[in-house]
């Protein structure tokens, strides 16, 4: 069993299976990825407030890392996420 294929076989929500799912297409081979909750949500069908509560369960289960980002005059951007 590769890596990444721990999650289908663990306690993870199925929500947040297809959360990490699309994370990791989106990262394809570069060292992370950085969409916006809207985005992630829009493209996955669900909730802003979904996605938040899938990615925490993402890193909770250290499936993922999730970096803030910060623009050059201070203000937030979308998170770094790297999916392990």
């Amino acid at each position: 069993m590769r890596e990444y294929e721990k999650i289908f076989h663990d306690d993870v929500s199925a929500r947040a299976q297809g959360i990490y799912t699309y994370l990791r297409y989106r990262q394809g081979k570069n060292e992370g990825c950085f969409p916006t909750h809207k985005t992630i949500a829009r493209e996955n069908k669900c909730s802003v407030s979904t996605v938040k509560r899938s990615i925490n369960e993402l890193v909770e289960k250290g499936y993922i890392d999730k970096i803030n980002r910060r623009l050059a005059n201070g203000s937030r951007t979308s998170n770094l996420y790297i999916c392990k």
